[in-house]
């Protein structure tokens, strides 16, 4: 069940881009796109727009759409996937590039609403298992929009408990495999700073030894010996 918080999020989305109207006529390649399925598209109502007409039209960017049409969708597509309904389609960070496209165009009331939504969406995330979405793909979305990433990452020191824990575990786990290339450069010094400073692995051997009669208890461990390697590997120069 979606959070007090979250559904307050969502609403004010929809309300902050309620004026923006989808295109009377959209461009899309009849080639790649089956007419039908793009008149069908535009006439229908925006919240009861499928996960699969939502993911059909992320697929084919570039054949469907100049762009026009998100100020529009984006209040939609933003709610499907912090609703677990995109769970077949593109990651988050796929809606975050198309949006952060145009950022510098929106209102600062919808900037802000998008804000308020992604940090709601976030909250809920930690506090949720299993999620709707993984933490950290979740985190690559909010580092694409340009948003300020060490704010999110302090969250973890904020929710204390086995669940945000897990989270943080996977978080540490999916940058070490990857987070470097799929970050731009200045979101992953963020994330190597707060590696380095040892928070993370302060983190999860707390929660390891709070779990030490639960079933994550070794999956806890297990994270924290890895982030006390990323930490001093770091401090190393290693990383």
């Amino acid at each position: 069940m979606v959070p007090p918080d979250l559904e307050r999020a969502t609403e004010r989305l929809y309300a902050a881009f309620a004026h923006h109207r989808m295109p009377p006529d959209m461009t899309a390649c009849d080639h790649c796109v089956d007419p039908a399925a793009v008149d069908l598209f535009r006439r229908t109502r925006l919240r009861a727009l499928t996960p699969d007409q939502l993911g059909a039209y992320l697929s084919n960017h570039g054949t469907w759409g100049d762009g026009t049409e998100l100020p529009h969708l984006a209040p939609r597509l933003l709610e499907a996937y912090a609703g677990g309904e995109m769970a077949d389609w593109w990651w988050p960070e796929f809606v975050a590039e198309r949006i952060r496209a145009r950022w510098r165009d929106r209102s600062p009331a919808e900037r802000s609403a998008v804000e308020d939504f992604f940090r709601a969406w976030w909250r809920w995330t930690l506090t949720s298992w299993p999620s709707t979405n993984p933490a950290w793909d979740l985190l690559t979305a909010v580092a694409t929009l340009g948003l300020d990433l060490g704010s999110y990452l302090a969250d973890f020191t904020e929710l204390t408990g086995e669940v945000p824990a897990r989270h943080l575990a996977e978080v540490v786990d999916s940058w070490s495999w990857g987070g470097p290339t799929s970050l731009a450069e200045d979101a992953d010094r963020v994330v190597r700073r707060w590696l380095a400073d040892g928070t993370p692995a302060r983190l999860l051997w707390e929660a390891a030894v709070a779990a030490a009669a639960s079933p994550v208890a070794d999956e806890l461990t297990s994270a924290a010996e890895h982030a006390d390697l990323l930490r001093d590997a770091m401090a190393e120069g290693a990383v």
